[in-house]
């Protein structure tokens, strides 16, 4: 025997369809739930840019009193990367610096609910690590000839014009540091896109990030993470503390430019978002 037909059955299919439609436009996150939360990557964050801060600006500080070349500082900050990317990759993807976190996000690849978080923990590890090294140098009066702990910290600080170590102006650091920072997320995005060769991530954005440290140091002592020149002139006198908007402005500038270019034009498959725009129509 048939059965009446239910009165209410084309509208419940009409309300399925209007319901499913909505999910379709709007914007869908392909993230792994079951990886570490917020929280765990924020310390991972935290003691990846500890690490960095703490091995890079500590060559840097001791280039002078030990008599290292130029070479050693940029091998403190490339080993730096490489250490705390092999601990906290696996966790929050070792971003350990303002600009790679915005230039991820702006090119697909990272969720912009997680930059400010991020930011704020890369800010909090450098910061302890310069904060360290101000203490440490309080404690040896063997440093007193030197001048004070801010002054000691000030040279490993980025600054331009009377602060840049070869007295390049505010345009000539500008520029330098908006390059160097685009080729630096250049390198992250295209190591670790989808069609690179996976377990070369770390070495190859480690040596990137010495070598350019190591061309910028002439123009501005070598910043290229904003996070890393926050830390540091902080505890470098007021003076310096007047030219920290260019370590920021610039740095993400560069991020911005690579960012939105690997968005436009790279691979479909390495965006994290993803906006489907097809609807069912009756």
């Amino acid at each position: 025997m048939s059965q009446p037909p239910n009165e209410n059955e084309p509208n419940s299919v009409e309300s399925e369809v209007e319901d499913y439609s909505a999910e379709l436009t709007e914007e869908v996150w392909d993230i792994d739930t079951s990886g570490p939360g917020l929280v765990s990557r924020m310390f991972a964050e935290l003691g990846g840019t500890f690490i960095l801060v703490f091995m890079g600006v500590g060559a840097a500080l001791f280039s002078g009193v030990l008599g290292w070349d130029a070479i050693n500082v940029a091998f403190g900050f490339a080993l730096g990367v490489i250490i705390a990317a092999l601990i906290f990759g696996g966790v929050s993807g070792a971003h350990l610096n303002p600009a790679v976190t915005v230039g991820l996000w702006l090119a697909g690849r990272f969720p912009g609910r997680d930059v400010a978080p991020y930011v704020l923990a890369q800010l909090v590890g450098a910061t302890a690590a310069g904060g360290l090294f101000y203490g440490l140098r309080s404690t040896n009066e063997l440093y007193d000839q030197l001048g004070t702990p801010s002054e000691f910290l000030a040279t490993a600080a980025n600054g331009y014009a009377d602060f840049s170590p070869t007295q390049f102006d505010w345009l000539a650091a500008g520029i330098v540091e908006v390059i160097i920072a685009a080729l630096l997320v250049a390198v992250v995005l295209s190591v670790t896109s989808r069609r690179a060769v996976p377990g070369f991530a770390p070495l190859s954005i480690g040596l990137t990030v010495g070598f350019l440290v190591l061309i910028a140091i002439p123009f501005t002592n070598g910043a290229l993470n904003p996070a890393r020149a926050t830390g540091v002139i902080l505890f470098s006198g007021a003076d310096h503390i007047a030219q920290l908007w260019l370590f920021w402005v610039a740095p993400l500038l560069g991020a911005a430019i690579t960012g939105l270019l690997f968005r436009a034009f790279g691979p479909e498959e390495d965006l994290v978002t993803v906006e489907v725009i097809e609807t069912i129509e009756d």
